[in-house]
């Protein structure tokens, strides 16, 4: 069979910086099983949408995926018809959060056919094998999908892979690998906020995953993979990665997007030596960064990431209020976060920390708080974030329950792919008056910063 793989665009305010997994990795499965695969990556191109149905009218394939996280949802629903109206008899298959997240929705509001649910690897090649031989849907697992009367079908859950190193890389060749290599994530794009343009000379980058799962529970958070167990792939696999893309692309900075990259310590020491070995192999320096997690930093962790490459270590502070921090399930303490971000500057001199206000009984007492913390620990966010209710999470689901979302639908079609704005209003602020905190935290910590560093 010939399939179509789409990208819709994501952060179209900011260059397109984060190469697709998920499509990527599904691409190398459809090849392995002998299939023809066709990539369309809006996001990379960003074609406005009469070029995009320009290209869907003239397209040739036996069935389309479409693959994205849940804030896509309104391009997606733009796209599904057009393909429709120039091929209406092709199966329409929806992945990633866009569809895990909001299957119901996904189904009922638009004329799609599947749904894949979770990690779409195995599932990929019983669905495509099923499609085209006319086989029956139900005996797919991990999926939802309507039947010929219009009625929705969920399918028996799929089991989690186990062993992550049985996928093959990522298709990158049928890419456009130039336009990700050089518009960098992570640590050589510090203006990844405002519109994410960086310097000429900004080494070409890669991001990449070595682990899937999360066993923590914050109330915001949505993990494709949640209840999966935490698993990794081996150091060994992750390496040569690594290797493979510097070779074919000259790739030589990696992000890595993990929930959880340094869970497992042994993990993350294994991998840390055989990266040394192979910057010594290749006379070469890599540098990478990934996300860290306050509770799970040690000096000696940290000090042998550095000494590995490592140069940009991220975390979820979210609040400097240890009782919002209970309250979102973080799992961490405040304490642990000042001694993290102290051990992170020690040896990087400076850690990439995200905030979000306005969390369920956030006050001016747990406001305030944050902005001590933030002096406290030398940071000055660019951006402070508004908490933000996300399908598949407790705090959707809180949304819901207080009334606060009427039509789950609407919602959706206006979220953002970062807190940027207020969506959804948890405290007794009104939207203005939160909005002007947010602004205040900044200029108050910009001002501060100025007068400490000028004294200093």
């Amino acid at each position: 069979m010939k399939i179509l793989l789409i990208n819709p665009p994501i952060r179209e305010w900011s260059k397109p910086n984060v190469f697709p997994l998920g499509l990527g990795y599904l691409a190398s499965i459809l090849l392995q099983e002998k299939h023809e695969v066709e990539i369309l990556d809006i996001n990379a191109y960003r074609w406005d949408k009469n070029e995009v149905e320009n290209v869907i009218s003239k397209a040739n394939f036996d069935m389309v995926g479409i693959g994205g996280i849940v804030t896509t949802y309104k391009y997606v629903k733009w796209l599904v018809p057009v393909i429709k109206k120039y091929h209406p008899d092709k199966k329409i298959m929806i992945g990633g959060s866009v569809g895990s997240s909001i299957p119901q929705i996904m189904l009922e509001k638009n004329p799609v056919d599947i749904v894949c649910i979770g990690e779409g690897e195995e599932t990929i090649k019983e669905l495509v094998e099923a499609v085209g031989n006319k086989r029956d849907l139900s005996q797919v697992r991990g999926i939802w999908f309507k039947d010929d009367s219009g009625k929705i079908i969920k399918t028996e859950k799929r089991p989690p892979l186990k062993n992550l190193d049985v996928n093959p890389f990522p298709a990158w060749d049928l890419f456009p690998m130039d336009i990700y290599l050089k518009n960098p994530v992570g640590a050589p794009n510090r203006n990844k906020w405002v519109d994410g343009s960086v310097d000429e000379n900004v080494p070409l980058s890669m991001n990449l995953y070595a682990t899937r799962g999360c066993p923590y529970k914050c109330i915001y958070c949505y993990h494709d993979f949640m209840g999966h167990g935490y698993r990794n792939r081996s150091a060994e696999n992750v390496v040569k990665e690594i290797e493979t893309l510097y070779n074919k692309y000259g790739v030589s900075y990696f992000h890595f997007i993990d929930d959880e990259f340094v869970m497992k310590k042994d993990f993350v020491y294994k991998f840390c030596a055989l990266l040394k070995e192979l910057m010594q192999e290749l006379n070469q320096k890599i540098t990478w960064g990934c996300a860290g997690r306050v509770n799970l930093m040690t000096e000696d962790l940290i000090r042998t990431m550095v000494d590995a490459g490592c140069i940009s270590l991220c975390y979820g502070i979210e609040s400097g209020s240890q009782r919002m921090l209970d309250l979102i399930k973080k799992s961490v303490t405040v304490e642990q976060a000042k001694n993290a971000i102290r051990l992170t500057q020690k040896y990087l001199e400076w850690a990439d920390c995200s905030f979000m206000i306005g969390y369920p009984g956030e006050t001016k007492e747990t406001i305030q708080e944050t902005i001590e913390f933030c002096k406290e620990a030398d940071l000055t966010p660019e951006v402070i974030f508004f908490i933000t209710p996300y399908p598949g999470t407790e705090l959707y689901d809180l949304a819901l329950q207080q009334g606060k979302i009427k039509d789950e639908e609407e919602y959706v079609l206006g979220l953002g792919e970062q807190g940027e704005k207020i969506r959804v209003n948890f405290t007794d602020f009104t939207d203005e008056e939160l909005f002007a905190i947010q602004s205040q935290m900044v200029k108050e910590l910009k001002a501060w910063n100025t007068i400490k560093h000028t004294a200093g």
